[in-house]
């Protein structure tokens, strides 16, 4: 009999544990399984920034913007559309000195 009842108690020890495993097994999924669709979620957000940055780009390097900017924002010119005023050498102003190379 003492047989019997130590073998049930073994076995129900053994079920026990077995039991506990299993919670923490799942438990730990569910945990994963969250996190997994929060790491979709930012991934989502960021496939979405990735394609406005892309659209952002693509428009910087467009010449006609990058043309644009630089005679509005920075006042630059081709080499051709350069103005150079040529001084007259008919008359030297009062007070300075031609100076002949």
């Amino acid at each position: 009999m003492k047989f019997g009842f130590r073998r049930a108690v073994f076995i129900l020890f053994v079920f026990v544990v077995l039991a506990g495993i299993h919670l923490y097994i799942y438990t730990q999924n569910i945990g994963l399984k969250y996190r997994v669709t929060d790491l979709k979620v930012k991934l989502s957000e960021i496939v979405s920034r990735n394609r406005s940055l892309i659209g952002r780009v693509a428009e910087k390097e467009n010449l006609d913007y990058i043309e644009k900017y630089a005679r509005e924002k920075l006042n630059m010119v081709y080499p051709e559309e350069i103005t150079y005023i040529v001084p007259s050498r008919s008359a030297p102003e009062k007070g300075s000195k031609e100076v002949n190379p």
